[in-house]
Protein backbone atom coordinates (compact mmCIF):
# COMPACT_ATOMS: atom_id res chain seq x y z
CA UNK A 1 0.00 0.00 0.00
CA UNK A 2 1.48 3.01 -0.82
CA UNK A 3 1.21 6.28 1.53
CA UNK A 4 -0.02 9.49 -0.03
CA UNK A 5 2.01 12.59 0.04
CA UNK A 6 1.71 14.88 3.45
CA UNK A 7 1.34 17.98 0.39
CA UNK A 8 -1.68 16.53 -1.02
CA UNK A 9 -3.22 15.29 2.15
CA UNK A 10 -2.78 18.80 4.25
CA UNK A 11 -4.43 20.62 0.91
CA UNK A 12 -7.30 18.42 0.64
CA UNK A 13 -7.75 19.06 4.55
CA UNK A 14 -8.41 22.73 4.06
CA UNK A 15 -11.31 22.06 0.93
CA UNK A 16 -14.77 23.45 0.91
CA UNK A 17 -17.19 20.34 2.62
CA UNK A 18 -19.25 21.01 -0.69
CA UNK A 19 -16.19 20.76 -3.08
CA UNK A 20 -16.22 17.83 -5.19
CA UNK A 21 -12.39 16.47 -2.85
CA UNK A 22 -14.60 16.74 0.16
CA UNK A 23 -17.41 13.89 -1.77
CA UNK A 24 -14.55 11.61 -2.75
CA UNK A 25 -11.86 12.04 -1.00
CA UNK A 26 -9.83 9.29 -2.13
CA UNK A 27 -10.84 10.28 -6.21
CA UNK A 28 -9.06 13.38 -5.54
CA UNK A 29 -6.04 11.85 -3.75
CA UNK A 30 -5.48 9.76 -6.98
CA UNK A 31 -6.24 12.84 -9.57
CA UNK A 32 -3.88 14.66 -7.56
CA UNK A 33 -1.02 12.20 -7.37
CA UNK A 34 -1.25 10.67 -11.02
CA UNK A 35 -1.36 14.97 -11.63
CA UNK A 36 1.86 15.00 -10.07
CA UNK A 37 3.42 11.55 -11.71
CA UNK A 38 2.60 13.39 -14.91
CA UNK A 39 -0.04 11.09 -15.92
CA UNK A 40 -2.35 12.63 -18.98
CA UNK A 41 -5.61 13.87 -18.28
CA UNK A 42 -6.96 10.89 -20.63
CA UNK A 43 -5.58 8.21 -18.10
CA UNK A 44 -6.50 10.13 -15.16
CA UNK A 45 -10.23 10.77 -16.58
CA UNK A 46 -10.17 6.81 -17.35
CA UNK A 47 -8.84 6.00 -13.71
CA UNK A 48 -11.20 8.25 -12.03
CA UNK A 49 -14.34 8.42 -14.08
CA UNK A 50 -14.22 12.20 -13.56
CA UNK A 51 -14.54 14.81 -16.72
CA UNK A 52 -12.04 17.33 -18.10
CA UNK A 53 -13.79 20.11 -16.03
CA UNK A 54 -13.72 18.48 -12.90
CA UNK A 55 -10.05 17.44 -12.77
CA UNK A 56 -9.35 21.25 -13.86
CA UNK A 57 -10.99 21.82 -10.76
CA UNK A 58 -9.29 20.25 -8.46
CA UNK A 59 -5.79 21.15 -10.26
CA UNK A 60 -6.43 24.29 -9.80
CA UNK A 61 -7.25 24.26 -5.91
CA UNK A 62 -4.46 22.00 -5.33
CA UNK A 63 -1.85 23.88 -7.83
CA UNK A 64 0.61 24.13 -4.76
CA UNK A 65 0.23 20.88 -3.44
CA UNK A 66 0.84 19.32 -7.07
CA UNK A 67 4.27 21.49 -6.86
CA UNK A 68 5.14 20.43 -4.09
CA UNK A 69 4.60 16.83 -4.36
CA UNK A 70 6.81 16.71 -8.20
CA UNK A 71 9.87 18.06 -6.32
CA UNK A 72 9.31 15.19 -3.52
CA UNK A 73 9.19 12.74 -6.66
CA UNK A 74 12.13 14.67 -8.61
CA UNK A 75 14.27 14.35 -5.35
CA UNK A 76 13.22 10.45 -4.91
CA UNK A 77 14.39 10.27 -8.81
CA UNK A 78 17.55 12.25 -7.75
CA UNK A 79 18.37 9.72 -4.55
CA UNK A 80 17.60 6.88 -6.73
CA UNK A 81 20.69 8.36 -9.59
CA UNK A 82 22.72 8.65 -6.81
CA UNK A 83 22.48 5.25 -5.44
CA UNK A 84 23.26 4.05 -8.74
CA UNK A 85 25.99 6.40 -9.06
CA UNK A 86 27.61 4.82 -5.95
CA UNK A 87 27.09 1.90 -7.68
CA UNK A 88 28.58 2.45 -10.77
CA UNK A 89 31.55 3.70 -9.33
CA UNK A 90 32.05 0.77 -7.35
CA UNK A 91 31.59 -1.56 -10.15
CA UNK A 92 34.32 0.37 -12.43
CA UNK A 93 36.43 -0.21 -9.25
CA UNK A 94 36.28 -3.43 -9.02
CA UNK A 95 36.40 -4.00 -12.80
CA UNK A 96 39.38 -1.75 -12.74
CA UNK A 97 40.82 -4.25 -10.80
CA UNK A 98 39.79 -7.77 -12.86
CA UNK A 99 40.69 -7.17 -16.65
CA UNK A 100 38.88 -10.07 -17.40
CA UNK A 101 35.62 -9.37 -16.07
CA UNK A 102 35.91 -5.71 -17.96
CA UNK A 103 36.42 -6.84 -21.26
CA UNK A 104 32.83 -9.22 -20.38
CA UNK A 105 31.11 -6.16 -19.03
CA UNK A 106 29.47 -3.90 -21.37
CA UNK A 107 29.64 0.24 -20.54
CA UNK A 108 26.34 0.74 -21.47
CA UNK A 109 24.74 -1.83 -18.63
CA UNK A 110 26.47 0.08 -16.04
CA UNK A 111 25.73 3.32 -17.29
CA UNK A 112 22.14 3.79 -18.80
CA UNK A 113 20.21 3.45 -15.52
CA UNK A 114 22.13 5.78 -14.22
CA UNK A 115 21.09 8.32 -16.97
CA UNK A 116 17.62 7.22 -17.08
CA UNK A 117 17.35 8.00 -13.66
CA UNK A 118 18.68 11.81 -14.13
CA UNK A 119 16.37 12.21 -17.05
CA UNK A 120 13.41 11.18 -14.79
CA UNK A 121 14.57 13.63 -11.33
CA UNK A 122 14.70 16.32 -14.21
CA UNK A 123 11.74 15.78 -16.21
CA UNK A 124 10.01 15.32 -12.78
CA UNK A 125 11.18 19.19 -11.93
CA UNK A 126 10.16 20.23 -15.40
CA UNK A 127 13.43 21.08 -16.72
CA UNK A 128 13.64 18.43 -19.33
CA UNK A 129 12.13 20.48 -22.00
CA UNK A 130 13.73 18.89 -25.23
CA UNK A 131 13.43 15.48 -26.71
CA UNK A 132 16.61 14.49 -28.62
CA UNK A 133 15.99 12.06 -31.68
CA UNK A 134 18.65 10.86 -33.33
CA UNK A 135 18.04 10.41 -36.83
CA UNK A 136 19.72 8.63 -39.71
CA UNK A 137 20.40 9.73 -42.36
CA UNK A 138 19.87 13.34 -44.15
CA UNK A 139 16.59 14.36 -45.10
CA UNK A 140 16.55 14.28 -48.70
CA UNK A 141 15.74 16.93 -51.70
CA UNK A 142 12.35 15.45 -52.22
CA UNK A 143 11.91 15.43 -48.37
CA UNK A 144 12.97 19.03 -48.57
CA UNK A 145 10.65 19.75 -51.26
CA UNK A 146 7.52 18.28 -49.64
CA UNK A 147 8.26 20.31 -46.35
CA UNK A 148 8.46 23.63 -47.65
CA UNK A 149 5.39 22.61 -50.16
CA UNK A 150 3.37 22.01 -47.07
CA UNK A 151 4.57 24.70 -45.83
CA UNK A 152 3.04 27.02 -48.52
CA UNK A 153 0.18 25.90 -48.53
CA UNK A 154 -0.33 25.67 -44.77
CA UNK A 155 0.42 29.58 -44.93
CA UNK A 156 -2.39 29.86 -48.31
CA UNK A 157 -4.98 28.68 -45.73
CA UNK A 158 -4.20 30.91 -43.12
CA UNK A 159 -4.67 33.80 -45.54
CA UNK A 160 -7.30 35.86 -45.96
CA UNK A 161 -8.39 37.09 -49.30
CA UNK A 162 -8.73 40.39 -49.48
CA UNK A 163 -10.29 42.62 -53.22
CA UNK A 164 -7.84 45.27 -53.82
CA UNK A 165 -8.49 48.35 -55.88
CA UNK A 166 -6.09 50.67 -57.13
CA UNK A 167 -7.46 54.02 -56.31
CA UNK A 168 -4.77 56.19 -58.63
CA UNK A 169 -6.74 55.26 -61.63
CA UNK A 170 -9.98 57.15 -60.08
Amino acid sequence: MQLASQAIVNSLATVDSRSLESRDPMKAMLTLEMLSSGNTWEEIANETGWNFDQISRVRARHGMAIDQRKKELAQDGFEMAEGLRLLVKQKMEQLANNPEALAKTNLKDLVLPYAIAVDKGMQALGEQKTIVEHRTGRPSLEDAIKAIEDARLALQKEAIPVDSVDITKQ
